[in-house]
């Protein structure tokens, strides 16, 4: 019996060696062009925090990825997937992001996806709900890190090295970083010009770079096993060949059927799930808050500056919250108005162009819940989108 012992950690090993050294030409062949469409409304993380998909999406001639948060799974038949889908306007597009996705998710990303951003065009959604003053928080930062992302980061020679150095420091404060102690010795080493750890940094480089190669491996295995897609319902019927008129008369309808149990402009599902029961409680609730005073424009700013770098041609767009919920919970409008302001200022200082839907506040359907666009809401970005892709 005791010669056999050792069998299950000799199966492992081998196992691990297959794993390891297989092609990675093998995997690649083995990602279908099903696998690549489904990837661009599964909204998953594993995607989100690989390469691969991205790389293989992103070098599509006529994409057009959105990137943003939650509200991206808020399908309907106008959301810019389904449109764009019944209505060829050249281009196809992929979605990047859910709930907790906040600017310093998408700056790691766009530095990872940094050579394939030069001239691409891309929509970035702003939500000010991410401008707290706490901004992304570690419950939120954690399940949406991308570890790949941030090896890359330490290992990428090319990036502007003042914006590398303050993205390191950025990233430092966070437990999940700071918990890695190869990683962290890396990023310690390079925001202190190389005076901490010099020694053990030079030793962990190595590491890392065996490491990187390693999730760059069970990024393309995740790949090759595919994610089901979400449910996009989608109506072809509704939006195919409209004008923007019928669009917006049509998403009226849908809303309106949608709205009928409250005077908040909020869905009827998401009204009896998250707030009748304890309406009376929230009146004023948001009283004392602001979104003007907040780490989040830091990390928004790294955003811009890494899009700016890459040589990319994003549009932004700024998105409104709900005017009458927010006015019931006592966020006041003047306190709204001036993250809108400050939002603004940001985007066009550093000369990109901004879609800003922010006089939107009190439009019916145009906000689905009390934060995300939809329905109307989508009618207008899929108009904006359409516009923004013919810009020379």
């Amino acid at each position: 019996m005791k010669k056999y012992a050792f069998l299950p950690l000799i199966i492992a090993v081998i196992l691990f060696l297959v794993f390891l050294f297989i092609p990675n030409k093998w995997l690649v062949f083995l990602v279908s062009d099903k696998d690549v469409e489904d990837a661009k409304t599964a909204l998953n993380p594993l995607m989100f925090q690989g390469e691969y998909m991205q790389n293989r999406l992103l070098q599509e001639p006529n994409m057009l990825p959105i990137y943003g948060s939650s509200e991206l799974n808020r399908f309907d038949p106008f959301h810019p997937y389904n449109y764009f889908k019944a209505n060829d306007a050249g281009f196809t597009t992929y979605l990047y992001g859910r709930g907790g996705t906040q600017s310093i998710h998408h700056f790691l990303n766009f530095a990872a996806q940094e050579k394939n951003l030069k001239d691409k065009k891309l929509v970035f959604i702003i939500s000010p709900q991410w401008f707290t003053k706490t901004g992304v928080d570690e419950f939120h930062f954690s399940p949406n890190y991308s570890m790949l992302q941030s090896y890359d980061l330490a290992l990428n020679d090319e990036l502007d090295p003042e914006l590398k150095k303050k993205a390191m420091e950025r990233l430092l404060e966070f437990e999940t970083v700071k918990r890695d102690f190869i990683l962290s010795t890396i990023y310690e080493n390079e925001v202190t010009g190389g005076e901490k750890y010099p020694i053990k940094a030079a030793l962990a480089k190595p590491v890392a770079f065996f490491n990187k190669k390693l999730m760059e491996k069970k990024d393309l295995y995740y790949s090759v096993m595919g994610t089901p897609r979400e449910k996009l319902h989608a109506n072809p019927e509704m939006v195919e060949g409209k004008s923007f008129e019928q669009l917006t008369k049509h998403a009226d309808e849908y809303g309106s059927e949608r709205v009928t149990t409250n005077d908040l402009s909020i869905n009827d599902r998401y009204f009896k799930k998250k707030i009748e029961f304890k309406l009376k409680e929230l009146k004023e609730f948001r009283k004392d808050e602001s979104y003007t005073d907040s780490p989040e424009y830091e990390d928004f700013q790294m955003v811009l500056e890494i899009l700016k770098d890459a040589g990319a041609k994003p549009m932004f767009v700024s998105i409104p919250v709900n005017g009458k919920w927010y006015d019931y919970a006592g966020f006041p409008q003047e306190r709204r108005e001036e993250y809108y302001a400050k939002i603004n200022k940001q985007v066009q200082g550093a000369g990109f162009p901004l879609v800003d839907f922010t006089a939107y506040e009190y439009e019916p359907h145009f906000i689905s819940d009390t934060i995300h666009i939809s329905w109307k809401g989508w009618v207008y970005l899929d108009h904006e989108m359409a516009n923004y892709w013919k810009l020379q």
